[in-house]
Protein backbone atom coordinates (compact mmCIF):
# COMPACT_ATOMS: atom_id res chain seq x y z
CA UNK A 1 0.00 0.00 0.00
CA UNK A 2 1.22 3.54 -0.68
CA UNK A 3 1.97 6.18 1.97
CA UNK A 4 -0.71 8.51 0.54
CA UNK A 5 -3.39 5.83 1.04
CA UNK A 6 -2.80 5.64 4.80
CA UNK A 7 -3.76 8.39 7.27
CA UNK A 8 -3.05 8.91 10.96
CA UNK A 9 -5.62 7.02 13.02
CA UNK A 10 -6.46 4.51 10.26
CA UNK A 11 -7.02 0.94 11.34
CA UNK A 12 -5.03 -1.41 9.10
CA UNK A 13 -4.45 -5.13 8.72
CA UNK A 14 -0.83 -6.15 8.22
CA UNK A 15 1.41 -9.18 7.94
CA UNK A 16 4.98 -9.06 9.24
CA UNK A 17 6.60 -12.52 9.20
CA UNK A 18 9.60 -11.52 11.30
CA UNK A 19 7.63 -10.44 14.38
CA UNK A 20 4.09 -11.83 14.21
CA UNK A 21 3.14 -15.28 12.92
CA UNK A 22 -0.32 -14.22 11.71
CA UNK A 23 -2.09 -11.21 10.26
CA UNK A 24 -2.84 -8.56 12.90
CA UNK A 25 -4.75 -5.28 13.16
CA UNK A 26 -3.27 -1.99 14.32
CA UNK A 27 -3.94 1.74 14.45
CA UNK A 28 -1.54 4.14 12.70
CA UNK A 29 0.07 6.38 15.33
CA UNK A 30 2.86 7.94 13.26
CA UNK A 31 3.90 7.91 9.62
CA UNK A 32 7.48 7.87 8.37
CA UNK A 33 8.79 8.02 4.80
CA UNK A 34 8.30 4.30 3.99
CA UNK A 35 6.79 2.92 7.18
CA UNK A 36 4.34 3.54 10.01
CA UNK A 37 4.19 3.03 13.76
CA UNK A 38 1.16 0.93 14.69
CA UNK A 39 -0.47 0.25 18.03
CA UNK A 40 -1.39 -3.43 17.82
CA UNK A 41 -5.11 -3.70 18.61
CA UNK A 42 -6.11 -7.22 17.51
CA UNK A 43 -4.05 -10.33 16.88
CA UNK A 44 -4.26 -14.11 16.71
CA UNK A 45 -4.22 -15.71 20.18
CA UNK A 46 -1.03 -17.58 19.28
CA UNK A 47 0.70 -14.19 18.79
CA UNK A 48 -0.14 -12.95 22.30
CA UNK A 49 3.44 -13.33 23.55
CA UNK A 50 4.88 -11.71 20.40
CA UNK A 51 2.56 -8.71 20.76
CA UNK A 52 3.43 -8.37 24.45
CA UNK A 53 7.19 -8.49 23.71
CA UNK A 54 6.65 -5.66 21.22
CA UNK A 55 4.73 -3.68 23.89
CA UNK A 56 1.78 -3.81 21.48
CA UNK A 57 3.60 -1.44 19.07
CA UNK A 58 5.38 -2.17 15.82
CA UNK A 59 6.95 -0.27 12.94
CA UNK A 60 5.91 -1.75 9.60
CA UNK A 61 6.76 -1.04 6.00
CA UNK A 62 3.76 0.23 4.02
CA UNK A 63 4.17 -2.84 1.78
CA UNK A 64 3.16 -5.04 4.76
CA UNK A 65 -0.32 -3.46 4.93
CA UNK A 66 -2.86 -5.88 3.46
CA UNK A 67 -6.01 -3.80 4.00
CA UNK A 68 -6.88 -0.31 5.19
CA UNK A 69 -10.06 -0.37 7.30
CA UNK A 70 -10.15 3.45 7.51
CA UNK A 71 -11.19 5.60 10.43
CA UNK A 72 -8.26 8.00 10.28
CA UNK A 73 -7.95 11.66 9.46
CA UNK A 74 -5.79 13.60 6.98
CA UNK A 75 -2.29 14.50 8.03
CA UNK A 76 -2.21 17.87 9.81
CA UNK A 77 -0.64 20.87 8.11
CA UNK A 78 2.86 21.59 9.45
CA UNK A 79 2.95 24.37 12.02
CA UNK A 80 4.55 27.61 10.80
CA UNK A 81 7.91 28.22 12.39
CA UNK A 82 8.67 31.61 13.93
CA UNK A 83 11.53 33.58 12.39
CA UNK A 84 13.47 34.57 15.49
CA UNK A 85 15.45 37.25 13.63
CA UNK A 86 12.40 39.27 12.53
CA UNK A 87 9.79 38.01 15.04
CA UNK A 88 7.53 36.97 12.15
CA UNK A 89 5.89 33.66 11.45
CA UNK A 90 7.24 31.95 8.35
CA UNK A 91 5.15 29.36 6.51
CA UNK A 92 7.14 26.52 4.94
Amino acid sequence: MKREEIQLGDTVRAKVKEDMAHVFTGTVQKKYENSALLAITDYDPSDKQNAAELNFKIVINFKAVTKNLGGGHPDPEPEPEPDHQTNRTVKK
